[in-house]
């Protein structure tokens, strides 16, 4: 008897932003975090400011994260964003905005392109630019760890005013520690009810050997509940035309 194939199960994973759903109390918890990242880290004359989203563990929501919080920072006057894709085993940041992956990151990392090509305009979006992933290497580790990372941040600091870079959950590989050198800051995102404390302070103490400097903890798809409270607010602030 022949046996039928199981077909894979195509994934229903969206890739939303609060730009295509507009919730109020995430776009307002966004710009808090946007103050607060402005506001901890000094700024320097001709560089950039550098900020880190990672996690300890996959599925946290840091890519979501990462970009939303990009958008936020793009939506100010006169403040020009590059969003990089740093997860050079399970890209996904392009997928957010409709862009193509086949150059990027990994590209510019190996020498096989410019700067200017590796770099992708974001539509609906004036002030904000993503560097994808590019072709997902079989040595990461090694490109993230080379001396062509200096280069990069050389040329960021030339042409953008704040740099925001996904990276991979510290707990499942090395990634995202070579490049915290580079960067001002480093946030995690963890998942409420999720992640447990354990592994959370494991990537925290890998983070601190490498000499990060952690900026907070971002809680990521929090109990409704919580905001209950809140709801009046939403409600107020919105206006006549958007009831």
């Amino acid at each position: 008897m022949f046996k039928l194939k199981k077909t894979a199960k195509k994934s229903t994973r969206t890739f939303n932003t609060i730009l295509k759903n507009p919730v109020f109390r995430v776009v307002e918890a966004y710009k808090t975090l946007r103050t607060n990242m402005l506001f901890s880290v000094p700024a320097v004359e001709g560089r950039s400011k550098r900020f880190m989203f990672t996690s300890a563990n996959p599925s946290e929501g840091k890519s979501t994260t990462s970009a939303n919080t990009a958008i936020t920072f793009a939506q100010q006057t006169d403040v020009k964003v590059l969003l990089i894709d740093a997860d050079l085993r399970k890209a996904t940041l392009h997928k957010y905005f409709g862009l193509s992956a086949k150059k990027g990151l990994s590209n510019f990392l190996a020498g096989q392109d410019t700067f200017e090509n590796c770099i992708q305009r974001v539509p609906d979006i004036e002030n904000l630019y993503l560097m994808a992933s590019g072709v997902l290497p079989p040595n990461p580790s090694e490109l993230l760890a080379g001396k062509q990372m200096e280069v990069l941040f050389e040329e960021l600091d030339k042409s953008f005013d704040v740099v925001i870079i996904d990276t991979p959950p510290i707990n499942v590989v090395a990634d995202a520690l070579s490049i915290s050198p580079f960067v001002d800051g480093v946030t995690m995102v963890a998942t409420d009810n999720k992640t447990t404390y354990n592994e959370l302070q494991d990537a925290v103490k890998a983070l601190k050997v490498a000499d990060a400097r952690i900026l907070g903890v971002v809680l990521n798809k929090a109990r409704t509940s919580n905001y209950k409270t809140r709801q009046k607010y939403s409600n107020y602030y919105r206006s006549d035309d958007d009831k």
